[in-house]
C-alpha cells in the first residue's frame, strides 16, 4: 500500500469531520429567516437559535435571575459597593451646586408655601398657649416697672392684691388676643420669612441657618443609610432581572444574537470544528486497519 492510499482516507475523513461540524455550527444561526418555496417551508429554516429565540431568552433570563444574579446578591453587592456614601455625596453635591431659588424646586403656585405657613404658624400658636401668661406678664411688669412698684405712693394704690388682679386681667387679655388675632399676626410673618427663604438657593438657606457642610454630610449619610437598610431589599425586588434579560434578547435581531453568542463562545465553537477534524482523522486511521 503506497503512502497516498494511507493519507488520502485520513485526509478525507478529517475533512468530512471538519466540514460536518462547521456546517452544524453555522446552522445554529443560519439561515436567519424562514425560507419557503411556495407554501412549503424549507426544513431547518430558520436556524436553531433564531427559531428558538424566545425560549432561549426565557431560559437565559431564568438562569441569570435565579442563579447568577439573585436579589440577595444584588442587595449584598450594592451594600458593599459604598452605595450609601456615593448617594450621600451626590445629594450633597446637588444641594451645594444648586443655584436656582428653592421656589423653582417646589410644585404649585404658592400652594405649598401657604400650607407650610399655616402649619408652622399653628405650631407657634400652640406653643404660645402653653406659656404661663401670669408668670410672663408678672416678669415683664417687674422688669419694666420695677422702680415704680417700689414707690410708696404706687404701692398704696396697688396694694391689697390689686396688682395681682391687674396681672390676671392682662394675662387673660393676652391669651384671648392670641386666640382671636394670633393667626392673623403669626401666619403672615411666617409666610414672609418663608418667601425670603424660597427666593434663595438651598445652600444660602443652609448658611443662614448655620448648618455646616460636615453636619449636612453626616445627616445625609444617616438618612440614606436608614432608607437603604429598610428599603433596599424591596427596591431590588422590583428589579425584574429575568424580564430585563428576556426582553433584551428578544429585542435582538438574528445577526445581533449571533454576534453575542460568538463574542462569548467563538473559540469554543472553533474548537468543536477542529475536534470534528481530529475525530475524522482518527476514524480514517482506524479504517486503514480494518
Amino acid at each position: 500500500m503506497d503512502l497516498l492510499h494511507i493519507l488520502l482516507p485520513i485526509f478525507l475523513c478529517a475533512l468530512v469531520g471538519y466540514c460536518t461540524n462547521y456546517i452544524a455550527i453555522k446552522m445554529l444561526f443560519r439561515p436567519r429567516k424562514e425560507l419557503r418555496i411556495g407554501s412549503w417551508r424549507v426544513p431547518f429554516t430558520p436556524g436553531v437559535i433564531p427559531k428558538n429565540q424566545p425560549r432561549i431568552a426565557a431560559a437565559v433570563g431564568k438562569a441569570v435571575s435565579g442563579t447568577l444574579l439573585t436579589q440577595e446578591d444584588m442587595a449584598a453587592r450594592l451594600t458593599q459597593a459604598g452605595l450609601k456614601e456615593k448617594l450621600a455625596d451626590s445629594i450633597q453635591d446637588a444641594i451645594t451646586e444648586q443655584s436656582a431659588p428653592l421656589s423653582d424646586l417646589l410644585p404649585g403656585d404658592g400652594e405649598v408655601t401657604e400650607e407650610i405657613s399655616q402649619v408652622v404658624g399653628g405650631k407657634i400658636l400652640e406653643s404660645l398657649k402653653k406659656v404661663d401668661m401670669n408668670a410672663l406678664v408678672a416678669e415683664v411688669a417687674q422688669t419694666s416697672f420695677g422702680d415704680l412698684f417700689n414707690s410708696p405712693m404706687i404701692a398704696m394704690f396697688l396694694g391689697g392684691g390689686m396688682l395681682d388682679n391687674i396681672i390676671l386681667k392682662l394675662s387673660a387679655g393676652v391669651s384671648n388676643y392670641l386666640e382671636e388675632k394670633g393667626p392673623e399676626l403669626v401666619v403672615p410673618m411666617v409666610r414672609e420669612e418663608l418667601d425670603g427663604m424660597l427666593d434663595k438657593p438651598i445652600r444660602d438657606n443652609l448658611d443662614d441657618l448655620g448648618i455646616p457642610e460636615a453636619a449636612l454630610r453626616n445627616l445625609l449619610e444617616t438618612m440614606v443609610g436608614h432608607v437603604l437598610e429598610n428599603n433596599l431589599q424591596a427596591v431590588v425586588s422590583t428589579l425584574d432581572v429575568k424580564a430585563v434579560v428576556e426582553d433584551k434578547i428578544n429585542a435582538m435581531d438574528a445577526r445581533e444574537l449571533e454576534d453575542l453568542v460568538l463574542s462569548v463562545m467563538k473559540n469554543e465553537l472553533q474548537a468543536i470544528v477542529n475536534l470534528g477534524a481530529l475525530i475524522g482523522a482518527v476514524i480514517g486511521i482506524i479504517n486503514i486497519f480494518i
